[in-house]
């Protein structure tokens, strides 16, 4: 979701002047790290790895107070306790040390799953979290979108592959959030349109205060494109019996405008991506098929 991000940086630096105020500079996207977030002496519980797959939402990307990625604030893998991750989570329920392998990349389309699962197998995780699908509708316009075939035939082979690679692990696969829901909290207010007009997205951000016929029909289409995508999720994972689906949590997800970052009115902010944490936490947590991962 952080393709469009950087033409809006140069604008975005220009209203911070006018009103006082230094913009930083855009900061590269930090490589993907191991962390352990709780891991600490007094700890005795068993460790456990986590995998991080996906795309800027999984990488905290503009959540913190510079532009790019903040991994530390990742609603999956990140170590700060105002967003209480799910490895923070893992970490405080069995009271052992947890490492993570965050590979998301920002920008990342369901294309570029396929080069993450290796990657993620490799550290012989025990859960794998699975976030995608929201750069596959955030394009230039309505043909430029993933087709739902495409999608679904990709993340059912990367799924099948993951789970052939890592079969100790747990999968977390996330619903993909609408993000059509953005324009009732954040279309008013100014510096949102202002940035989203100097950025891209625009099947999700053209037009954002437009009610014509035009825009809703766009709308919708990427609705419409996003539960399509949701529903292939689901049957992929459904066929791995250690898979877990969120059941479309997060796509019921709906942000404030205090859950949105405020250097893109795009990005969930910490709030925000505290909300995902909690939400998918609750998901797995009720899910029978996560026995082997919290049953330990």
């Amino acid at each position: 979701m952080r393709r469009w991000i950087a033409t809006a940086v140069t604008g975005l630096a220009a209203v911070l002047v006018l009103s006082g105020c230094t913009a930083p500079a855009p900061a590269r996207p930090s490589p993907a790290t191991t962390a352990s977030p709780s891991a600490t002496p007094s700890l005795t519980g068993p460790s456990t790895t986590v995998a991080v797959l996906g795309d800027s939402l999984s990488r905290g990307y503009n959540a913190c107070d510079h532009f790019g990625d903040c991994p530390a604030v990742s609603w999956a893998g990140g170590t700060d306790p105002r967003v209480d991750s799910l490895a923070s989570r893992l970490s405080a329920r069995f009271d052992g040390p947890v490492t993570v392998r965050n590979v998301a990349k920002s920008g990342a389309t369901v294309a570029d799953l396929a080069a993450q699962v290796p990657a993620a197998a490799a550290a012989n995780p025990d859960l794998v979290t699975v976030l995608i699908g929201a750069n596959d509708v955030c394009r230039a316009s309505l043909a430029d979108m993933t087709s739902t075939e495409t999608f679904a035939s990709t993340v059912g082979g990367d799924l099948q592959q993951l789970a052939a690679l890592a079969p100790g692990a747990t999968i977390l696969v996330a619903s993909i959030p609408d993000v059509t829901a953005i324009l009732p909290a954040a279309a008013g207010d100014p510096t949102a349109r202002f940035l989203w007009s100097h950025g891209g997205c625009a099947t999700v951000l053209a037009d954002p205060q437009s009610r014509s016929t035009a825009a809703e029909v766009r709308r919708a289409a990427v609705a419409d494109r996003i539960r399509e995508y949701d529903a292939a999720l689901a049957g992929a994972c459904g066929a791995l019996p250690r898979c877990v689906y969120d059941g479309g949590a997060l796509h019921g997800y709906t942000p404030t405008m205090q859950q949105l970052s405020a250097l893109d009115r795009f990005h969930p902010s910490v709030a925000g991506l505290k909300e995902l944490a909690a939400t998918e936490w609750s998901v797995l947590t009720r899910s029978p098929r996560a026995g082997a991962l919290l049953n330990r």
